[in-house]
């Protein structure tokens, strides 16, 4: 009797075809029959790619993102609901890079558009540990990579550097709802996502060459690395005990005391080498400023690294916030009669600056659509909204930014 040989199992496999080695079992030991039952376990396991897009600001490109799951579909509710091993991963475009602030506030953002403020303050503890894995300004070609496992939560790494991991299985459809949740970075994007497979071939070649440089991975790497700042005064406390011979007797006691009192004198003598502080800090900012279009905004983005670490109560503050400036714009949009007897449809995306009193600064194009009436409305609705109410005092900053979301659709 024809007995088929043990590759075609593996053919089987690579196929999508269920396989089940125990039919095997009088022609194989047991040991290999586990081996393929593993093997077919993680083949069925592996997300597939669903969707890429490029997600671009101000008509600049920022990185190309890539989502992967297990079942391939054109449903956003469907992967968000999903208890299944997924990923979202993105690749930094920009030759500029991406300040790390302005990468944070996008997720701060997202999320509280799409989540509700329940859900917001029972993740606010996760959001704080996610915003501080990220130690430094992204530069072009990390891969960055969010991996949920069922049960064990969400995975962060940087070009293959794990950072860390939030054990919760609800933080990951928070973040994916920034990409395909109601309010996405743009319809175009969230659109791209929804591919079930079908991703752009040039877009797909261009994502898999972007790799990062070694050096970088290795800088990458140094965040993982514990900082140590407790030898520097250590170091200038052992330089101290040189003035002490001076007093003969008497003045021997005092001596001893004047290092411990003289803490804060430490402190003080730090900012001695801070010359080469600043020296380092102008390096690094005349070469970022023309890389982006607009110099403005670098500065405040400047401004925005040099801001404390965020609390919970800090983050809530900035998401409660931004759901009310975008509750008072919305009050103010109303659909042009002209679009609407024509049936135009669209979203918009603006960016706005606003100073601490809620007064707009400057307004700028994320996301435009084909009509110019909607456009025209929408610029207009946020203009009417100023001004917005003041930024709460647990916000620093001399002001805040923010984008606005708004999609014009036609009942149906």
């Amino acid at each position: 009797m024809y007995a088929p040989p043990l590759f075609s199992s593996v053919y089987f496999i690579k196929n999508n075809q269920r396989c089940n080695p125990m039919r095997l079992k009088p022609r194989i030991p047991d040991y290999l029959s586990a081996l393929l039952i593993l093997f077919c376990s993680y083949a069925q396991a592996e997300p597939l790619l669903n969707g890429l897009a490029l997600h671009q600001e101000l008509g600049n490109e920022q990185f190309i993102g890539a989502l992967y799951s297990e079942t391939l579909t054109d449903d956003a509710d469907t992967l968000i609901n999903s208890n299944s091993a997924m990923r979202m991963e993105l690749k930094i475009v920009n030759p500029g890079g991406m300040m790390i602030r302005r990468f944070s506030r996008m997720w701060i953002e997202g999320m509280a558009i799409n989540n509700t403020n329940s859900v917001l303050t029972a993740q606010a503890d996760n959001m704080v540990e996610f915003d501080g894995l990220f130690k430094g300004r992204l530069e072009a070609n990390d891969h960055i990579v969010f991996a949920q496992t069922p049960g064990q939560g969400l995975a962060v790494s940087v070009n293959n550097v794990q950072l860390g991991r939030i054990a919760d299985d609800q933080f990951f459809p928070m973040l994916l709802r920034t990409w395909i949740g109601r309010v996405p970075l743009s319809s175009t994007y969230r659109e791209e996502l929804l591919k079930v497979g079908d991703v752009n071939a040039d877009l797909r070649s261009r994502y898999e060459r972007i790799q990062p440089s070694a050096a970088r991975v290795a800088a990458v790497t140094a965040w993982t690395q514990p900082e140590e700042p407790e030898p520097a005064p250590a170091q200038v406390a052992v330089a101290k005990p040189a003035p002490k011979p001076q007093p003969a007797t008497p003045t021997a006691t005092p001596a001893i005391e004047a290092p411990k009192v003289e803490l804060p004198k430490l402190a003080e003598e730090t900012p001695k080498p801070e010359p080469e502080k600043p020296a380092v800090a102008a390096r690094p900012e005349p070469k970022e400023q023309p890389r982006p279009v607009a110099a403005p905004p670098s500065r405040e983005e400047e401004e925005e690294d040099n801001e404390p670490a965020l609390t919970a109560q800090s983050l809530l503050a900035r998401q409660f916030y931004v759901s009310d400036l975008l509750k008072k714009i919305r009050t103010n949009v109303k659909y042009p009669r002209r679009a609407l007897d024509r049936g135009h449809e669209g979203g918009v995306r603006i960016s706005i600056a606003i100073d601490r009193q809620g007064n707009i600064k400057s307004m700028s194009w994320l996301e435009e659509t084909r009509h110019d009436t909607l456009n025209k409305e929408a610029w207009e609705a946020i203009q009417r909204s100023s001004p917005f109410p003041a930024v709460p005092d647990a916000i620093p900053g001399s002001g805040f930014e923010f984008s606005a979301p708004i999609t014009f659709a036609l009942p149906k």
